[in-house]
């Protein structure tokens, strides 16, 4: 299992790198979002905040999208999946667990399919996720620590 000292790494505020993305606009059109917003998303390199807070077993998540009203989820490692609703995104069921190779694993359930990410801290000190979309191709997003 891996160590909980490890995950608290990404403990902080978070900027995606659009620079070192891979497969990042299926990443949104497995998600169902539209052409247009992709495309905006693309030329314009929109990137909202995301925070992870770690505490103990328990780890929050926060999407600054809507700086007035941002979208915050907290699932406990190893707990049933919770229903949550994400603007662009829609009902989502989520659940993070170890995998027998001691990576934390998050499963999310759409209409669509399910999304399976991992996520490390590369060499670099950047935030990597991985995620394995329905479709069965990857999409890899990097994001930078931001104060």
């Amino acid at each position: 299992m891996a160590n909980m000292e490890q995950v608290a790494q990404i403990n902080g505020k978070w900027k995606q790198d659009h620079s070192q993305n891979e497969n990042y606009d299926l990443f949104l059109r497995e998600h169902g979002m539209g052409w247009f917003l992709r495309k905006m998303i693309e030329w314009f390199k929109i990137s909202p905040v995301e925070e992870y807070v770690v505490n103990g077993d328990q780890i929050t998540y926060r999407n600054y999208a809507n700086e007035h009203r941002p979208f915050e989820m907290t699932q406990t490692v190893g707990q049933p999946p919770i229903t949550v609703f994400m603007e662009n995104f829609g009902s989502l069921q989520v659940q993070t667990y170890w995998d027998e190779y001691g990576r934390l694993v998050t499963r999310t359930r759409k209409d669509v399919g399910e999304f399976i990410q991992t996520g490390r801290i590369d060499s670099k000190g950047m935030l990597e996720l991985t995620i394995l979309l329905p479709s069965g191709k990857t999409c890899r997003r990097v994001l930078k620590r931001v104060q």
